[in-house]
């Protein structure tokens, strides 16, 4: 049986002496009145302020009090950006001061991501579950059945807790507390929750929090002290109006939408639109940065939907500012990437929209542009908290909130960011307009197409030196010749490769596929090459029905499929496939590190990169476009990274390590195993498709019976969900039309 190794889920082995995060003094009160509190059951809350340390404080609490003498404790999140912080924080916690007792301890993240376990594989062996409350909620069983009924006591931790009024929140809190109850354990169930904000902003539901938390909260900390001791730094708020006149609108809405506004925090999306696309107000925000930019950098803008970081990243790249934007609705790799370029300095400006509100760590950002509007206490707090880590903390002692304020009736109640945090006694630094205007936002993301805009930068040779080196490798090329006209008598061939990305995969591969099918429209007859008409027409065609959404996709190119066409019209066979089975052999590191440990001189460099350059079973040329310069350039700079670690910041750490779970591959999604090995996912893609395709070509739907010779008109699906333990095997697996996909999944939630 074929087993691979995980990141979902390890042991994290205990790294001796002392952990290298000292807490602040707020940190170790609140330890001391979780210690206190801990003497029985309960249910409470931490409260610390956005940059404060709940997260860490938390961790160093339940590793030293319950992972360290065998206790379960099982942490619960709504999004997998906070599961992921969670568990870095307990690997790089996991030292002797804290674990004195045991020698390492099992861990497993499970969410709906595809990085991450499920309900399913839970186990008695593990220590900590980190979770997200979606994903548990959909297998409950398994975490009663797998984990907590061999257990006496467990602690549920509940980050960004000021959710856990939610339905989803409350079952699994009221489940995993009702089944210790019932066997007896009543002083078993201990909670605690996180928070910078522990309000609600309907006022009919400020009560409700207290349900949830009986205990209440068990320990504060103001955010004027922690600004006093500099720990958080200064925030000094700027008010901007731009000229976005939309009273008329505004005027134009009935009670009941203001009142969907101010309970949703939504804007309607024809107002959201009109402030995403002014051309006036984008230039304006990148002016005014453009302005004050040595003491505005790094900044973190907040906007309002997908057009408006699109349309404000333009406007700051055209400005000649290292930009980029994030969204939650876009690959969760990339916009990881994006943070830590962030982190490291390597952008000066990143625009988000609805992920930066909660909990990932930015302690360079100087200023936070608020240019989205919002009725929401919570949010405002976590906006202008992106900003105030101060210098203590590896932050700075002042920071700027910049809120740009249009032009709104003052009918609806806007938060007013400069009464967030203080009461009587606030000593905010106020600059710019009166305090009676107001600021406000929209989260919308229903215009992801224009991510195409910042994809088209993406894959310029300049964007491509900002990229980890292996994140840009293809897993594979389509490679072939195709036999061109020549000003001699004979045709010359000539060599094609079309390069394959993960996210184009799967379309190039039902396209190849369905080639034969394609050309039933054109009437070749002996004829090798296509007219210009014929061509247009296939493309055409091409495009609509597997290339629809091309301009996100990364590396798609119009001329690629046309070669292809013009390929199959010449040879009547689809291209050759050439898989990259083993990334590391593209990877430039090793490269450098033979040259650096061989001491090879000016010479045998030379020989030795040339012969890697012009090994034609190499793909260092289709990589970097048949550019040896750009080849070498990029050598250059691996090679400099080992002759000089410090200055490239690859300084050894001795941190925890982490032995990461072996499982069966028959235990990964068809995502998973793509990722992993492209020639097993096509492996066993084709054999799916074969085993429900008759001798005329037609393909069966498993559950509707319908009949096409497309393969673009079918998923792969699951027989038995793997949410329940089925696995990806050809007995389990089979081709539904989309539509019959779609019904079962909903049948499936509803269940």
């Amino acid at each position: 049986m074929t087993t691979v190794q995980v990141t979902y889920a390890g042991l994290i082995k205990v790294t001796r002496g002392e952990a290298p995060k000292e807490l602040y003094s707020h940190q170790n009160e609140a330890i001391k009145a979780l210690n206190k509190t801990n003497e029985d059951a309960f249910e409470g809350l931490l409260v610390l302020p956005t940059g404060g340390g709940k997260t860490l404080t938390a961790v160093h609490w339940l590793l030293r009090n319950f992972i360290n003498n065998n206790k379960k404790v099982l942490w619960i999140a709504h999004r997998h950006e906070l599961l992921d912080q969670a568990l870095e924080t307990l690997q790089l916690s996991a030292y002797s001061s804290l674990l004195s007792n045991i020698s390492g301890f099992r861990y497993r993240i499970i969410s709906g991501h595809p990085k991450h376990d499920r309900p399913v594989n839970i186990e008695k062996t593990d220590d900590i579950i980190i979770a997200s409350k979606d994903s548990l909620n959909s297998g409950l069983d398994y975490l009663l059945n797998n984990w907590i009924c061999d257990f006496q006591e467990v602690l549920l931790v509940v980050d960004e807790a000021h959710h856990a009024t939610a339905k989803t929140y409350r079952k699994v809190i009221n489940t995993v507390k009702d089944n210790l109850k019932k066997r007896g354990h009543d002083n078993g169930f201990k909670m605690l929750g996180l928070t910078a904000t522990p309000f609600r902003t309907d006022e009919s539901e400020k009560s409700l929090l207290k349900l949830v938390f009986p205990n209440d909260i068990i320990f504060s900390e103001h955010l004027r002290n922690l600004i006093a001791r500099g720990i958080l730094a200064e925030p000094i708020f700027e008010n901007l109006k731009t000229k976005i006149e939309i009273k008329q609108k505004l005027n134009a809405l009935n009670a009941r939408q203001i009142k969907n506004i101010e309970d949703f925090d939504r804007l309607p999306k024809d107002i959201a639109e009109e402030i995403a696309q002014s051309i006036e107000r984008n230039r304006q925000i990148v002016d005014h940065y453009i302005e004050n930019r040595e003491r505005y950098k790094p900044l973190l803008v907040f906007a309002i939907n997908v057009i408006h970081a699109v349309a404000l990243n333009k406007v700051f790249k055209d400005k000649g500012i290292n930009s980029d934007f994030i969204v939650a609705a876009v690959n969760a790799t990339d916009n990881k990437e994006k943070i830590q370029k962030f982190r490291n300095g390597e952008l000066e400006v990143l625009i988000n929209v609805e992920i930066l509100t909660e909990g990932i760590d930015l302690p360079n950002v100087q200023t936070v542009f608020l240019t989205r509007p919002t009725a929401s206490t919570i949010l405002m707090t976590q906006m202008i908290g992106r900003a105030l880590r101060g210098q203590r903390a590896g932050g700075t002692e002042k920071a700027y909130v910049v809120s740009f304020i249009d032009d709104w009736e003052n009918k609806i109640n806007w938060v007013n960011p400069e009464k967030l945090h203080f009461e009587e006694d606030a000593e905010f630094i106020v600059k710019g307009i009166p305090s009676s205007n107001r600021t406000a936002r929209l989260i919308s993301i229903e215009m992801i197409e224009e991510f195409a805009r910042i994809m088209d930068n993406s894959i310029d040779t300049s964007g491509l030196e900002k990229l980890d080196f292996l994140k840009r490798i293809p897993i594979g090329i389509y490679h072939f010749s195709i036999l061109e006209p020549s000003e001699g008598y004979e045709p010359n061939p000539r060599p094609y490769d079309v390069l394959l990305y993960d996210d184009t995969e799967e379309a190039y591969d039902n396209f190849v596929n369905d080639l034969k099918t394609l050309f039933q429209s054109i009437d070749l007859q002996d004829r090798e090459i296509l007219t210009e008409p014929e061509l247009e027409k296939l493309w055409q065609t091409a495009k609509q029905i597997y290339f629809h959404d091309y301009q996100t996709l990364l590396g798609y190119r119009d001329e690629d499929v046309k070669n292809i066409l013009r390929f199959y019209a010449q040879k009547q066979i689809p291209p050759a496939f050439l898989a990259f089975s083993e990334r590391r052999k593209c990877d430039l590191s090793i490269v450098a590190r033979h040259i650096y440990d061989n001491s090879l001189g000016r010479r045998a460099e030379s020989d030795y990169i040339n012969s890697i350059w012009n090994d034609e079973k190499s793909f260092w040329q289709v990589i970097f476009s048949y550019n040896q310069l750009y080849f070498m350039k990029q050598l250059d700079d691996e090679i400099r990274k080992i002759t000089n670690p410090d200055i490239y910041g690859n300084v050894s750490i001795s941190i925890p390590s982490v032995i990461p779970d072996t499982v069966p591959i028959e235990k990964l999604t068809l995502y998973e195993i793509k990722e992993r090995d492209i020639l097993e996912y096509r492996k066993i893609k084709n054999a799916v498709f074969a085993k429900q395709t008759d001798t005329k070509g037609f393909i069966t739907c498993a559950a509707s019976g319908v009949k096409t010779q497309m393969r673009r008109d079918f998923q792969i699906d699951h027989i038995k969900p793997m949410s329940q333990g089925g696995l990806t095997t050809i007995d389990n697996l089979q081709l539904l039309t989309r539509k019959a996909h779609v019904e079962k999944t909903r049948r499936e939630n509803t269940r």
